[in-house]
């Protein structure tokens, strides 16, 4: 390890690796802070940024129509495009001057691991939760349309919208399509799919799923095999490179096939044993504590950011 790697590990531990892009030139190239020890958590870090603006989002959305949360996930998905700009031949690093190896690569790293670079993504999400709240949902008490003054919320998934009640299915299919017939504009646009392109087929895939009759939701997404992967697949993804590292350091890798061929079988066992008993107890304890109304200071920032919002930002509408 460096000591440039050593020097970021405290925002390692607090999970802001990624709030800055913070970087340095070594001998064999540009470090940054985001992808050192385990780079696969940077979107995790992203993430404790954005959960503090879920609160006031869903209250944002909450009082607006199904026109304008489709017109919202339609602009966040063309913004996606700014992104693309910024990164394609390093254009905005050439455009302000900032053309030294070390400010390129902050901001690519920006682009690719920060906060600002996938806000819209977050908030394109909280918008789709309203969106499906809107199509596939009624008042529990008054089988209406949900309203403002609603408490308890009922699935409908008969009225949901054709597209959306296949919303897998059409996902799905327009992924392979994508795969299949564009992946040569992928590459050139790697910084417009990494930050927001598949916004529309991602959509159609988690709401056609919570609709919950689209064939693959029915027929394999809910058979125990695939609930245990879903459980297990973020874990498996944070701990990918960590379980690589441990076998290739341990047993070899270059010229050991038994390694290769039991790393995919270990990593999800590794997976599953790692949500079992470190992230399902934390969950369990989280759900206690909010049972048992007790507030850390987590809680009291998002209170206040709360606070804030129902004071200025939607003041006009109170």
């Amino acid at each position: 390890r460096t000591s440039f790697e050593w020097r970021v590990l405290p925002l390692h531990i607090l999970l802001m690796q990624s709030w800055l892009p913070i970087c340095t030139i070594e001998s064999w190239g540009a470090s940054c802070s985001a992808w050192t020890f385990n780079g696969e958590a940077w979107f995790l870090s992203n993430l404790v940024l954005y959960w503090l603006t879920l609160r006031p989002l869903v209250k944002f959305f909450r009082q607006r129509t199904l026109l304008f949360c489709l017109a919202f996930v339609a602009g966040c998905w063309v913004f996606s495009a700014v992104f693309q700009w910024m990164g394609h031949k390093n254009q905005l690093a050439v455009s302000t001057g900032c053309i030294s190896e070390l400010c390129i690569n902050q901001i690519m790293v920006a682009i690719r691991a920060g906060p600002l670079g996938f806000f819209h993504i977050f908030a394109a999400g909280v918008a789709s939760a309203r969106i499906f709240i809107l199509t596939a949902m009624c008042d529990a008490d008054t089988h209406g349309p949900p309203l403002l003054a609603t408490t308890r919320l009922a699935l409908r998934a008969h009225a949901a919208p054709f597209i959306f009640r296949y919303g897998c299915c059409f996902g799905y299919a327009a992924y392979v399509a994508m795969v299949l017939l564009l992946t040569d504009l992928i590459q050139p646009y790697y910084y417009l799919f990494h930050n927001g392109a598949l916004l529309p087929i991602m959509g159609l895939v988690l709401i056609g799923a919570a609709v919950g009759e689209d064939p693959l939701t029915v027929w394999l997404f809910r058979s125990k095999p695939m609930m245990v992967l879903g459980r297990i697949s973020y874990m498996q993804y944070l701990l990918q490179h960590v379980f690589y590292y441990f076998i290739r350091n341990s047993f070899g890798w270059n010229d050991n096939s038994v390694a290769k061929w039991c790393f995919v079988p270990g990593l999800l066992l590794f997976a599953y044993f790692s949500q079992r008993y470190v992230e399902r107890p934390y969950t369990e304890f989280q759900r206690w504590r909010v049972e048992k109304n007790i507030k850390g200071w987590d809680d009291r920032v998002i209170e206040s950011l709360d606070d804030f919002c129902a004071r200025r930002c939607w003041a006009r509408e109170a």
